[in-house]
């Protein structure tokens, strides 16, 4: 995920939407970038016929809960019970700057991978 080694460098593994970003980086690379940063929600998701990763939609409001919550068509409870459900999954700390960004971009990734025009808000 994120951070540094603790010798100072960072492996390719740990770029996150940099490895994407990078030259070169094509469909089967963002196909891996989804899946390391969606695959337990989306794991969650499938088992539990539940739509849990269109939640993360919220970070297209910039974590404003009410409007995410207008966004998504549910109430502002069920969105913070479905957020600290996605804490509990992924054990990922959502105020985490770096975090966010990864998760927003894997969502909308995600949403255009899969055709379906609605998970990438």
């Amino acid at each position: 995920m994120t951070g540094l080694a603790p010798d100072g460098l960072t492996s390719y593994d740990q770029l996150g939407i940099y490895r994407v970003l990078g030259a070169g980086a094509g469909p089967k690379e963002i196909e891996l970038f989804v899946q390391e940063w969606l695959e337990d929600v989306l794991s969650y998701g499938a088992r539990n016929q539940s739509e849990l990763a269109k939640t993360l939609g919220y970070l297209d409001c910039g974590g404003n809960y009410d409007g995410a919550a207008a966004n998504l068509g549910i109430h502002r409870s069920t969105l913070r019970y479905r957020l600290q459900r996605i804490r509990q999954i992924t054990e990922m700390e959502l105020n985490d700057v770096d975090i966010r960004l990864n998760l927003h971009v894997a969502t909308r990734a995600w949403g255009i991978l899969s055709g379906d025009a609605r998970s990438s808000p």
